[in-house]
């Protein structure tokens, strides 16, 4: 089983098992679970999902705060 350290090494191990024919064989594991693919479908979602968690972790902070206002007058 490979195990996970960051998405983005997840997801290089994935496309490296995809290339030699045994992503579908393998299992992976991501903190604390273990994961296996069935289709091909499922490996190209879960690929993306990846590149998700890659971006989010690269931006930092996905929230912005902002204050909101009462209007003036009333409603």
């Amino acid at each position: 089983m490979a195990d996970f350290t960051t998405w983005a090494a997840l997801k290089t191990a994935i496309l490296n098992d995809l290339s030699n024919g045994s992503v579908l064989t393998k299992s992976y594991g991501i903190e604390g679970r273990s994961r296996s693919f069935q289709t091909l479908a499922e490996v190209k979602d879960f690929l993306t999902f990846c590149d998700m968690h890659t971006a989010s972790a690269s931006e930092g902070s996905r929230y912005t705060h902002v204050q909101f206002e009462r209007p003036k007058g009333g409603i």
